[in-house]
């Protein structure tokens, strides 16, 4: 992987969110996106979505029963289309904690690590206008911190800064950025999710990711694949059921309020990729009074490998949603 869990300190989640998948890019056209895109429910749509996220060690097995939880958490996503006239605002927030156990959870045992972004893109070809994203992490032992602060201005000055916040003397770091339309990494999940998305599937888009670009030296701009899966059912608990989720029928039913969702897998089109990224896009529409929101990401999961080795897993489970401010 090209910005792993080492270039971050352990602070597995601060990467992913980064999106550390390495590889080069082919050149293809990009998918369309939705005619009407899943999140625009009403005129102007507001949507906030709030995970429970969870940080396992893999390092004995990956299986579910043998792998040990070594972290809790939480993410927010907001979207608003109403913030800025002409384009839609995408705040992200998380924050993970790990367990007071130095056993399991190494040198990450007790501390919390943060991460916010906010980015502003056209509401219809969902083009980047700008982004800010701030990694706030616990200092560690005989650790440098590398907690940082990106910036990029896609739409007028077309630059990108990076600072090491926690770095004393630390400077801030300038880069040009492409002319041409751009999709920012924090827009990842929802890029993929207003694309056509079914059992056979199979969609791409480029998009950029700054950070990245600062550890390269060079515009890092990424073509993701975006791959459907067999239909599954998944059981989120019976809070759903505010949200137009029905019962499932008849008597000693595995899961009584069932999401049925299309998994989808995210990767670098390219021969060497890290770990793909798993998210389960709700079929079932969310509804809250005249709103329909479709295609929800309602589960996230990602692996992390070490010297090639199972390393962390991490998922995000949707607790709980709101379509009006």
């Amino acid at each position: 992987m090209k910005n792993n869990g080492k270039r971050i300190l352990c602070a597995a989640l601060a990467a992913a969110l980064a999106m550390p998948l390495a590889a080069c890019s082919t050149e293809q056209p990009e998918s369309g996106f939705d005619e009407k895109l899943p999140w625009h429910a009403v005129a102007v749509s507001y949507e906030k979505l709030d995970y429970k996220v969870a940080v396992y060690n893999t390092e004995k097995s990956e299986s579910e029963s043998e792998r040990e939880k070594i972290a809790d958490g939480t993410l927010t996503f907001t979207l608003d289309e109403g913030a800025e006239p002409g384009y839609t605002t995408l705040d992200m927030s998380f924050s993970v904690k790990y367990i007071d156990n130095t056993e399991k959870a190494g040198v990450d045992a007790g501390l919390t690590d943060a991460i916010t972004s906010h980015v502003v893109f056209e509401a219809n070809s969902l083009a980047a206008k700008s982004m800010e994203k701030t990694v706030t992490l616990a200092d560690r032992k005989d650790k440098t911190n590398l907690s940082y602060k990106v910036t990029a201005d896609y739409f007028e000055t077309h630059k990108a800064t990076m600072l090491y916040t926690k770095q004393d003397g630390a400077k801030e770091q300038t880069m040009d950025l492409p002319r041409n339309a751009a999709r920012d990494n924090e827009m990842m999940f929802f890029v993929a999710r207003a694309q056509g998305l079914s059992a056979s599937s199979s969609t791409n888009f480029k998009m950029i990711n700054v950070f990245d670009s600062f550890i390269s030296g060079e515009v890092a701009e990424y073509r993701i694949a975006v791959a459907g899966g067999s239909e599954r059912a998944v059981d989120l608990g019976e809070w759903v059921k505010d949200f137009g989720i029905k019962a499932a029928e008849g008597e000693n039913v595995a899961i009584p309020y069932p999401v049925n969702c299309t998994p989808t897998t995210l990767t670098i089109n390219a021969d060497k990729h890290g770990p793909s990224y798993t998210v389960l896009y709700a079929k079932d529409s969310f509804l809250q009074g005249e709103a329909e929101h479709k295609k929800l990401p309602v589960k996230i999961d990602y692996s992390s490998y070490q010297n090639a080795k199972p390393y962390r897993h991490t998922e995000y489970v949707l607790a709980g949603c709101s379509f009006t401010k």
